[in-house]
């Protein structure tokens, strides 16, 4: 190739060269003029908020700090409204623990914590249910329950799953408490709640055993009269029918009928309609008595320690010899046949 020619060729490359470097300068000139036209000036960055989002505890969220005083007080408002409900049901559940205590029916629950009464329980050992089985004066007979909970909200679940229907649900053993020992109970905290069922039913649940509801259709001298007499007395707060009740109860009774004898008994124990009168209501609780009657028994003889001149060794003694031979109830709770207690006279007068 000639020189002429290889100069030539040369001449265009640097050409060219010099062409595509030109159009890259101005390329990149091209990209910053347009970065820098998008990009704000000083003064606009300057106007415009800057929300900077950070988990580091020294620059907190800005509706926080507005709002701050705000929600300390609803989380204060809330704890004191829920620690005030709380509080209000405790009063209100004290309330009625003593207002049943003090005026007893047959029936009412109590829940017991067992180890203010008793020390060297299991651990699962803590509560107890007691019913009320019978109301002597001021003197009430309760039965605890056969079983134990270790929590007290396992009792209200002894309720609801029926467990109370069962006959055996609650020990034979009696204890009897004066009204005032019942309360002091209360004050030492054995005694956390007492419930009253209305109608037999408590929490939508039959709390007395099924034979409780079990009739006869044969007939008994006195049985529709004493039935009666329950009726009105149901209603007590009218004296009249509290007169009628007693009318009702003295008919039954006058007809041989224990159970009429044992509530003509309480009539005259109470001094419902009539003049409280311990000596009659002793003379109709043995009427019952020697009809083997065994709740008459057992109110007689707390009945008994009442009066000075009664001796309840003397009328067990009065109804062995009648010939009474049940099983009955020796200070309520040792059950013994009338043949075991005359051995246990016999061994006392010794």
């Amino acid at each position: 190739m000639s020189q002429a020619a290889i100069r030539q060729y040369n001449e265009e490359d640097e050409h060219l060269l010099n062409a595509k470097v030109d159009q890259e300068l101005e390329s990149k000139e091209g990209s910053e003029e347009a970065a820098t036209a998008n990009s704000p000036t000083a003064d606009n960055a300057q106007k415009e908020p800057y929300y900077h989002y950070t988990i580091d505890t020294k620059d907190p969220d800005p509706w926080l700090i507005i709002h701050k005083t705000k929600i300390i007080a609803l989380v204060i408002f809330a704890v004191t409204a829920v620690a005030g409900s709380l509080f209000y049901k405790d009063i209100k559940s004290n309330e009625q623990t003593n207002a049943i205590v003090a005026a007893p029916q047959l029936n009412d629950l109590y829940y017991v914590d067992f180890r203010v009464i008793k020390d060297n329980l299991r651990p699962a050992e803590k509560f107890r249910m007691a019913k009320v089985t019978d109301i002597t004066g001021d003197v009430v007979t309760i039965n605890f329950s056969s079983y134990f909970y270790l929590q007290e909200h396992e009792l209200n679940e002894a309720i609801r799953y029926a467990q109370l229907r069962y006959e055996k649900f609650f020990q034979e053993k009696r204890h009897n408490y004066k009204i005032t020992e019942l309360q002091s109970l209360i004050e030492s905290g054995a005694i956390v709640l007492a419930r009253r069922p209305v109608g037999d039913m408590l929490d939508g649940n039959v709390v007395v055993p099924d034979s409780h509801f079990e009739s006869s259709s044969v007939f008994i001298p006195g049985k529709k009269e004493n039935f009666a007499g329950l009726e009105y007395l149901k209603l007590d707060n009218n004296s009249d029918k509290a007169e009628l009740a007693l009318e009702k109860f003295e008919e039954s009774a006058d007809l041989g009928f224990a159970k009429g004898q044992v509530n003509l008994a309480q009539m005259y124990l109470n001094g419902t309609a009539v003049e409280k009168d311990l000596h009659e209501s002793l003379v109709w609780l043995k009427q019952a008595s020697l009809q083997a009657y065994e709740p008459a028994i057992l109110k007689y003889s707390i009945v008994c320690q009442q009066v000075e001149s009664c001796t309840v060794e003397d009328f067990y003694q009065e109804l062995v010899k009648a010939g009474v031979n049940i099983e009955f109830t020796k200070q309520a709770n040792v059950r013994a046949t009338t043949k075991a207690f005359e051995r246990a006279l016999e061994e006392a007068k010794k």
